[in-house]
């Protein structure tokens, strides 16, 4: 549904209320009513360094800080694709109109050898309601590009956060989140560590997936910010060569205590 060339995704459109709360637990995705803090309900830490998934953490602290953008210049974000305008200022980066039947993807113009993680703030410019969308390790020799990761939160028609793999807009990770809301900031971090692939929003892991099909970790990829059918706002960005470690698979042992 979100493919770019027309083509749907294959999965299933669960929205947050048709989820069964075991599905919820098997799948460690988040119940959006439980969630503490913040004025709908979302616990806001946007100040938080570690990240913990199936069997790595993430720790940002650690990270190898390769770019940092107070300020974004237009000489350097000079690849764009796609029909919206983008305005590329001192503070921020905005793209797209809403509800234009188009898209479009704007990106650094410097790429990256293997891993990378994005954290920035990311704003739904009002009227529009839909649709934040940014790229990492995406490849150029291909039409309109080869492989690479596509993130999105508020998407899908239904407030759908997921990873979608490129060339070919495959959705390998989709999950029930929040409602998005136009005018808020959400700080996003997500990229690629190994084999696992993440979005964490306001400190919170929202969708993960494992791709052993990896990019080959020589080949430079480009990061980068999309619209679709929407107008969107992306502001202090920072990219890392991300620091995580191993945690094994973690087993179930009888009479332990639910960890915080």
């Amino acid at each position: 549904m979100f493919g770019f060339d027309g083509v749907e995704g294959p999965f299933h459109d669960f929205s947050s209320e048709t989820l069964t709360a075991a599905f919820r637990v098997h799948h460690h995705i988040p119940d959006p009513e439980m969630r503490s803090g913040g004025s709908d309900g979302r616990n806001r830490n946007m100040k938080k360094r570690e990240f913990t998934m199936v069997c790595k953490k993430l720790d940002l602290a650690k990270s190898e800080l390769l770019y940092t953008f107070d300020t974004f210049d237009p000489k350097d974000w000079s690849i764009v694709k796609g029909t919206p305008k983008w305005k590329v200022g001192a503070k921020r980066i905005i793209g797209g109109c809403a509800d234009e039947p188009t898209h479009g993807q704007i990106f650094f113009k410097k790429p990256v050898k293997g891993d990378v993680v994005l954290e920035f703030d990311a704003k739904i410019v009002r009227p529009s309601y839909h649709d934040l969308v940014w790229f990492w390790n995406t490849d150029f020799n291909g039409n309109p590009w080869g492989d690479g990761y596509l993130g999105c939160l508020g998407g899908w028609w239904n407030d759908m956060a997921g990873i979608e793999k490129l060339p070919d807009y495959l959705v390998s990770a989709i999950a029930p989140s929040f409602r998005t809301e136009p005018g808020r900031t959400y700080h996003v971090v997500s990229g690629s560590m190994g084999a696992s692939h993440f979005i964490s929003v306001d400190g919170e892991l929202v969708t993960y997936f494992a791709d052993k099909n990896i990019p080959d970790p020589k080949r430079p990829g480009h990061f980068g910010f999309g619209v679709y059918e929407s107008c969107a706002e992306y502001s202090n960005l920072k990219v890392y060569r991300p620091h995580w470690t191993d945690i094994g698979e973690r087993k179930y042992e009888p009479g332990t205590k639910r960890r915080s």
